[in-house]
């Protein structure tokens, strides 16, 4: 089970957010189960939505930032590339 944190700056998140959030970012444990922490940031800016992803997996901190149109987008464009980025960790890992 991952400990997911997640913040809202400079508005309140709705609920709704905040689980769909969590309900991603538990998906990844599938894809490498040493999955310890995620530090979740939501904020607005000129008109985009932007999400910073921090995982830390093993010792190893991985950092995403995305910006979209909507929370939902960003947060599927965020979770596609966390999701490259821990099969390449798993198989640097494997491999030596």
């Amino acid at each position: 089970m991952v400990e997911i944190t997640v913040t809202a700056r400079h508005f309140k998140a709705p609920p709704e957010l905040h689980e769909t959030v969590e309900r991603e970012l538990q998906k990844l444990t599938r894809f490498h189960p040493g999955l310890l922490r995620a530090h979740v940031v939501l904020e607005e800016e000129r008109g985009f939505k932007h999400i910073e992803v921090r995982l830390n997996a093993d010792g190893t901190e991985l950092v995403v930032k995305e910006r979209a149109d909507s929370y939902l987008a960003a947060l599927n464009q965020a979770v596609d590339v966390l999701v490259r980025q821990l099969r390449k960790l798993k198989t640097r890992r494997e491999q030596r």
